[in-house]
């Protein structure tokens, strides 16, 4: 069984959908028992997400993109 710290690893390859089938069902049985990792999955993808909908992102706006992230993380719970 995965790791929580192969979870985080794993991360972008899980949500680009670039793990092996063996690598999916492992993460995906760590997910169904891990509540604070489906958390980060869950919050990793939002981020990506809201930077993906960015075009540019300065320091000057840094601070309101997280505050976005927190905005929309606390809608969806």
């Amino acid at each position: 069984m995965l790791k929580c710290k192969d979870v985080v690893a794993s991360a972008t390859d899980y949500v680009d959908k670039e793990l092996s089938w063996s690598q999916s069902m492992s993460m995906a049985m760590h997910l169904l028992l891990c509540g604070h990792c489906r958390r980060f999955i869950k919050y990793f993808k939002l981020s990506l997400q809201t930077l993906k909908n960015k075009k540019t992102i300065s320091a000057e706006n840094a601070s309101q993109l997280s505050s976005e992230i927190i905005t929309k993380a606390q809608a969806d719970s």
